[in-house]
């Protein structure tokens, strides 16, 4: 964790705005406030190098010492770091994944997700989510890096070192992460998107090798819980569902800003505190973990949904863990925080809004009579990553 030179003032706190609470379920920090949330994530009094903390917290002196390897490929990535360190880091990667070269990538996604819908017609059942979420989102990650691995080792990888970075105290994850952490590194030896990034030391190649292996991480899950998340409202709102095959103006760029803000794939990003500091009355140590979420709600605040009222959608389409239902308004990017705010905003953040408004459309296009079947989703909620292990739907035939 990387201290500031000199304690800057703390975040302030408006009228209304909801201070930062402990959880001793949780042992950190929960900012639920978003206009406070947006302070935190760009505010040099907390740092981003969670992954050592939780090292120091979470595993055994043993475990460390067994596992140091995968625990210092962990510590390489960018997204760990604070500037300067994590600017210079990020820099050649938002290059490489600049606005132009994601709109280059449109005519591939295109090709990669009819390719993916033709899969899915051809199933039994037809299952969205490994057929189209998995398929798209890992086939456009090794087009981007320059892999030759199919989807489903690229999403065990990812799996595997969600659930060590979510449970670090269980041996077993550690165990199955670093064997992951060995393939990845296997596999991206020689890929294309290392080529230009420093591999001149065994310093060099760690930290490109694990540069990437982030962004491969990165680019997987979320975006794959957002393209079937998206579907899911979509085909649960047959008014909604008429527009986007009409080709309404603004109906699909609505549909997955609305997506993020009712059923952001990620919820909560990690801080650390970096010197002692009082945020309205509440004294804040060096070392706290803080968990800021990004989507309003801390992470005990979902009311069971069980408990809730019934929605006007299918209950299919009812997120068990937000409780959200499709939002019918508009939502301009900046009413969300699912990439990140400030220094940290997500690199990728183009690319999954651009997967998700081509599935949209591509969809529309070949299978208008889409519908969700009964019982159509299946979620697999834990306390940071919210999406679908299931999306069952009837194409109902080619246009």
């Amino acid at each position: 964790m990387a201290r500031t030179a000199a304690p800057v003032p703390p975040p302030s706190l408006a009228d209304g705005v909801r201070a930062p609470e402990w959880d001793d379920g949780l042992d950190c920090w929960v900012v639920a406030d978003q206009r406070l949330a947006q302070q935190v994530l760009n505010h040099p009094g907390f740092a981003s190098g969670t992954f050592e903390r939780s090292f120091q917290l979470y595993m055994t002196d043993e475990a460390r010492a067994e596992y140091r390897e995968l625990t210092e490929f962990l510590r390489l990535w960018f997204v760990q770091a604070d500037a300067p360190e994590h600017t210079a880091l990020r820099r050649p990667v938002q290059r490489m994944l600049s606005a132009s070269y994601v709109r280059s990538l449109a005519p591939r996604i295109e090709e990669i997700t009819d390719e993916c819908l033709t899969g899915l017609a051809a199933a039994s059942p037809q299952d969205v989510m490994p057929h189209v979420a998995d398929g798209i989102s890992g086939r456009v990650m090794a087009h981007v890096v320059g892999l030759d691995v199919p989807p489903p080792v690229l999403h065990r990888w990812s799996r595997t070192l969600s659930l060590f970075i979510g449970a670090m105290y269980r041996r077993d994850y550690a165990r199955a992460a670093h064997e992951v952490m060995v393939e990845m590194g296997e596999a991206l030896t020689g890929a294309k998107a290392l080529e230009g990034f420093p591999t001149d030391t065994p310093e060099d190649r760690a930290r490109t090798t694990a540069t990437w292996a982030m962004c491969l991480f990165g680019g997987l899950e979320t975006t794959a819980s957002l393209l079937g998340s998206t579907l899911l409202t979509a085909l649960g709102d047959r008014e909604l569902w008429a527009r986007i095959r009409a080709d309404e103006p603004g109906a699909v760029t609505d549909l997955v800003e609305s997506v993020l803000v009712t059923r952001p794939p990620l919820r909560h990003l990690g801080r650390v505190v970096a010197y002692d500091q009082e945020i309205a009355g509440e004294r804040l140590r060096e070392g706290d973990l803080v968990l800021v979420s990004l989507t309003g709600q801390g992470p005990l605040d979902d009311a069971d949904p069980a408990d809730a009222p019934a929605p006007a959608v299918p209950a299919a389409a009812v997120c068990p863990v937000t409780g959200a239902t499709a939002a019918a308004e508009p939502a301009g990017p900046e009413r969300n925080l699912v990439f990140g705010h400030g220094p940290h905003y997500c690199v990728g953040a183009p690319l999954a809004r651009l997967e998700a408004a081509l599935l949209l459309r591509r969809l529309a296009a070949r299978f208008p009579h889409a519908r969700l079947t009964d019982e159509a989703a299946v979620w697999g909620p834990n306390l940071s990553y919210v999406g679908l292990d299931h999306l069952y739907v009837d194409l109902g035939g080619e246009n």
